[in-house]
């Protein structure tokens, strides 16, 4: 079972460990046959966890990707159908996420003056980690597929998807309208500064000039994807990786669309993304352009600075209201300590409206420099 034991192989790679599982599939580390290359070969699991959805997305990453060359967006190496599930062989990155990378514990350990792609200790990121784990609006949709399996080889994952034409259903809380809700109230506290062991390593100087450099790079390929058109749509710090070499990749482009392709961003209004980091257009489900993704790494800037998201709610429609209508905090009311050329550049990237926003990843990457 494709579930519970590794295969032996997927296409012309063989399967040599498990690097991870998630609710739609399995990521494994594998190596060519031919090539001896080793690369990361993420298989979609059976149904009812597999679903058009998952496979759609999965059609939508390799599409997107491999028309995609910058040493800091992953690469895509092939596609095609293992048994009937779909997957995607790309290339093998190393290191940690955005967040890890970040923990103020590797300032704090003996990790500090280690390779940066050295993990973290467990256990010691409270001001980072309870945000660490939040699904996009996809992976609540499990619904039953059965459809035969087209051929093997790199157009297959292709026309398997197109087997699967029924219309999109990307959101589960669609039918709700965020901008019905009442506004939750301000929690007691909320804008109360993080303990001071807290503040000591967010704001540590190797954390700081660590942060500075992967935004920057995130800045440098997301100019990249957005010259090519494409919009990822769930920019968010578990789709960032750190490799040994402090070398930046955007990952899983699974919800990545056309920037002109406005009339499928969404279906009937319904939502995409992970809802803490989606910008206020993308939550009233509206069509969105690259200051959306722009929007999501303000979201990031602000929570890798004060240790926490701008916005807090945890049910869907009152987090969507929060990102409407309320501004954020600001953060020096959270970080005391924090630079304020960075605090002013997350604010700015969390402008409600697009246009008051920084108009480009290069603008904003010049900003983070420095520049």
């Amino acid at each position: 079972m494709l579930d519970r034991m590794p295969p032996r192989a997927v296409g012309p790679y063989e399967v040599l460990s498990v690097i991870g599982r998630g609710g739609i599939g399995t990521v494994y580390r594998a190596r060519h046959r031919t090539s001896g290359a080793e690369v990361a070969v993420k298989l979609l699991g059976p149904p009812p966890a597999c679903d058009p959805t998952a496979a759609r997305r999965l059609a939508r990453e390799f599409e997107a990707l491999r028309g995609l060359d910058h040493p800091n967006v992953v690469r895509v190496y092939d596609a095609g159908v293992h048994e009937g599930y779909s997957f995607l062989a790309m290339e093998l990155v190393e290191g940690l996420d955005l967040r890890s990378y970040l923990s103020p514990a590797l300032d704090a350990s003996p990790y500090a003056g280690a390779a940066p792609g050295a993990p973290a200790p467990s256990g010691d990121r409270p001001a980072l980690d309870a945000w660490s784990d939040e699904p996009d609006t996809e992976s609540l949709l499990t619904p039953a597929l059965d459809v035969e399996p087209p051929a093997q080889g790199p157009d297959a994952i292709r026309a398997f998807a197109a087997l699967m034409d029924e219309p999109e259903t990307e959101g589960s809380f669609a039918q709700a309208e965020p901008r019905e809700a009442s506004p939750e109230k301000v929690r007691a506290g909320e804008a109360k500064p993080l303990a001071d062991e807290v503040l000591e390593g967010l704001n540590g100087p190797s954390r700081r000039a660590r942060l500075v450099d992967a935004v920057a790079q995130v800045c440098d390929g997301l100019a990249h994807v957005h010259a090519h058109g494409l919009v990822h749509r769930d920019l968010k710090p578990s789709n960032i990786m750190v490799d040994d070499a402090r070398r930046v990749r955007l990952m899983d482009f699974g919800l990545v669309k056309l920037a002109t392709d406005a009339t499928h961003l969404t279906l009937h209004g319904r939502v995409v993304g992970t809802y803490r980091y989606m910008a206020p257009e993308q939550a009233r489900g509206e069509a969105v352009d690259h200051r959306a993704d722009l929007y999501s790494l303000g979201v990031i800037l602000f929570e890798l600075l004060c240790g926490r998201p701008p916005f807090l709610s945890k049910r869907p429609v009152e987090l969507w209201n929060e990102i409407i209508s309320r501004p954020p905090v600001a953060p020096a009311a959270l970080n005391p300590g924090v630079d304020p050329r960075l605090a002013r550049l997350a604010l700015r990237l969390l402008a409600k409206d697009p246009r008051q926003r920084f108009q480009t990843a290069a603008e904003v990457a010049a900003a983070v420099r420095g520049g």
